[in-house]
């Protein structure tokens, strides 16, 4: 009993409709724009599209094509016309996704992506297929420019099956503009220009982007331009963060014949930023630096297949990556110049063969390899780094994947990966662990509504170098740390279960609902911590009394959870919901450990006519009182943001205003537990897009 497919939803719903959901369902709005409207202008995009997706199609969750809606995982996307919406300036609008955040303050250079409360390297970031592994400490370990994205894929929970080490809190994999973002159908040249200015910070934008296809390939090029300013708080506080950023990409491809395709891409990141030598600090926080940010991405792809892609469909792909951060003091007398580069060289080849054994069985089978080398340099005024010693991480994977369709309305997903790490640290023993990671889901389509899913599946994370090792003692700092050689790899073991529902013609005639929930109990044992082990007293510059910091295996975490998801379509209104929440202690001692807060979000659009669309999006965010660390503690708050679109013929004109009531408001875990710096304030954001 195959569930018939869906129109992908495009908008929000009624606000009655969100008000019975909000009561009846329990759950949140997503932000969105508005109704779409088909246009056969030269690189026209659809004038809306919901935040989260539902039925978007995905290749992160299972590394093949499906529906995100289907899928017996939690899976959300957001799309190119959700970043325009937005007109995002960095990747916060993620905050709107359930489970999802982007911590550590309003300067981008601070902001952490986080998936089920789980940061860092217990996330897995791509771009392109590429790993993107840095730790990023009080710095952000995602270096892109929302410009340059076509779409992003969150996937929620256990995913090392599939990716290796770090897929404890999941993965979120980021594609770049491709022709498709860019052109009109029928179209085989176009592009857009755009300008945009934001009162929160002062910022100016400006973007060019430019595609051409031919019978044989394709070529792309895009270039980004930003300068801003100091950051106004809802306080009315001013944050130091003035900087100018140029962004850039070049992708081009080559079709050799129907069944094998080369694609090269090559990705620029480059950024100076003055503020304080903590990024996420506060308005008080007294020592200021340049911070320079680089990151270059190379990436080789051979895309090969069999006529049929029965048994051959598959790719090969190379690729380089550098990110390195420097920073110079703007103190009197200065701190040392420091300076910190992780480079990786990677390849990933895999294949699906599709069969069937039986009348009733059919096959989609996916195996391949993994291989990465990370090699971390750090330096202090010129000389090898005292804090952090230098090292490499040699990662191997192997992998195997069944996705097995038994009589049209099951589905079962069973995987298994082994993987190798060996960590090597300059003037230290290396360390080296093995783990296999299985994973099975299964997927009853039980009535053309009804979908129910259950699933379980382990995650592994060896311990990184920043972790075993940093080094400081010394009285002429805010923090000591102390190494500890002896940590162990978090493994995590994982239920899910959870129900899709989706209704055609439901209350009105055209009308659409689709709602999404899982919720999911999690076992992680040696969960690595920070803990305060220690105090000092401070010398100058500094005073007062500070904290000594070590990372330790807790002996095992408790996690329990639930994300739901919504969207219903009504004529030119249209409503996104989510909801999520989580806690987490510790199993032994029952102390609470790192949970976001409760979270809704709510989006509403309206497509006035074929031109004209109005938007509302809010998050709401419940206090997070019950964090044992007190210091971690935030209060509850609510942000609204509205705004209008005008899109007609070759231009777009967007006018926002973001958090409208102007909230002074603090989200959870920034980069120090006792950072405590308000977000961005009232913001009236412009943007006029030109398309040709």
């Amino acid at each position: 009993m195959t569930r018939p497919a869906a129109p992908v939803l495009r908008g929000r719903l009624p606000l009655a409709g969100t008000a019975v959901a909000t009561l009846l369902l329990g759950i949140t709005v997503q932000p969105v724009p508005a109704h779409a409207e088909e246009t056969d202008a030269p690189g026209a995009e659809a004038k809306s599209a919901p935040i989260s997706r539902l039925e978007a199609i995905t290749v992160t969750a299972t590394r093949t094509e499906a529906s995100a809606f289907d899928l017996p995982a939690s899976v959300s996307q957001i799309d190119r016309t959700a970043l325009d919406d937005a007109q995002a300036a960095d990747l916060t609008i993620l905050r709107r996704l359930p489970n999802v955040d982007m911590g550590g303050g309003p300067r981008p250079a601070a902001q952490n992506p986080s998936i089920r409360g789980f940061i860092g390297p217990r996330i897995i970031l791509s771009v392109d297929g590429v790993r993107r592994n840095n730790e990023g400490g009080v710095f952000s370990p995602l270096l892109i420019d929302p410009d340059m994205i076509g779409a992003i894929d969150v996937v929620r929970g256990p995913v090392s099956a599939s990716y290796g080490s770090g897929g404890l809190g999941g993965v979120m994999a980021i594609r770049t503009l491709e022709p498709e973002d860019l052109l009109a159908p029928g179209e085989t040249t176009g592009g857009r220009a755009s300008l945009g200015w934001r009162s929160g910070n002062h910022a100016f934008s400006s973007h060019v982007a430019g595609t051409t296809r031919t019978t044989d390939g394709d070529l792309l090029a895009a270039l980004t331009y930003r300068s801003t300013d100091n950051i106004r708080t809802g306080t009315g506080d001013k944050l130091e963060n003035e900087g100018d950023l140029l962004s850039g990409l070049f992708k081009g491809g080559l079709d050799l014949g129907p069944d094998h395709r080369i694609d090269i891409s090559y990705q620029r990141f480059d950024d100076d930023l003055t503020g304080p030598n903590n990024p996420g600090g506060s308005a008080l926080f007294p020592y200021a630096q340049l911070l320079e940010r680089r990151q270059d991405q190379y990436s080789g792809r051979w895309s090969f297949a069999d006529p049929d892609r029965s048994w051959l469909d598959g790719s090969l792909q190379l690729y380089y990556t550098k990110l390195r951060f420097d920073t110079t003091s703007r103190e009197t007398p200065p701190f040392d110049a420091t300076s910190t580069e992780t480079e990786t060289r990677g390849l990933s080849l895999q294949n699906t063969s599709r069969f069937e054994t039986g009348a009733a069985l059919a096959h989609k089978l996916t195996y391949g390899v993994d291989h990465y080398v990370d090699i971390n340099t750090n330096r202090t005024a010129g000389s090898a780094n005292v804090v952090l010693p230098d090292g490499d991480l040699t990662a191997t994977g192997v992998f195997i994947q069944d996705e097995l369709t038994i009589f049209e309305d099951w589905t079962l997903i069973g995987a298994l990966r082994h993987d190798r790490y060996e960590i090597d640290p300059e003037g230290q023993a290396s360390s080296s662990h093995d783990r296999l990671s299985p994973k099975v889901a299964l997927h009853w389509q039980a009535t053309p509504v009804l979908g129910l899913f259950v699933g379980y599946g382990e995650a592994f994370r060896a311990p990184t170098l920043a972790e075993m090792y940093p080094n400081l003692t010394a009285t002429r700092a805010l923090f000591n740390f102390i190494p500890n050689p002896e940590l162990q790899p978090e493994t995590a073991h994982t239920t899910e279960a959870g129900f899709t529902l989706a209704f055609d013609d439901l209350a009105l005639p055209g009308d659409a609902l689709r709602f999404k929930a899982t919720v999911f109990h999690e076992r992680v044992d040696d969960l690595i911590d920070s803990q305060v082990v220690g105090t000092f007293t401070r010398t100058a510059p500094f005073s007062g009394t500070g904290l000594i910091f070590q990372r330790r295996n807790v002996a095992e975490a408790k996690r329990r959870g639930i994300e739901a998801e919504a969207s219903y379509q009504a004529g030119p209104v249209d409503v996104s919901l989510a909801y999520s929440k989580l806690r987490s202690k510790d199993a032994d001692t029952g102390a609470q450990l790192y949970a976001p807060p409760d979270k809704v979000a709510a989006g509403i659009g309206y497509a006035v006519n074929q031109d004209w669309r109005l938007w509302y999006a809010g998050i709401y965010a419940a206090a997070q009182d019950y964090d044992s660390t007190p210091l971690r503690r935030r209060s509850g708050y609510a942000v609204h943001d509205l705004g209008v679109a005008f899109d007609r013929d070759w231009y777009r004109l967007d006018v926002a205003v973001t958090n409208l009531f102007d909230e002074a408001y603090v989200t959870y875990r920034q980069s120090l537990a006792e950072t405590y710096t308000y977000e961005e304030g009232r913001s009236v954001n412009l943007r006029l897009t030109a398309r040709f």
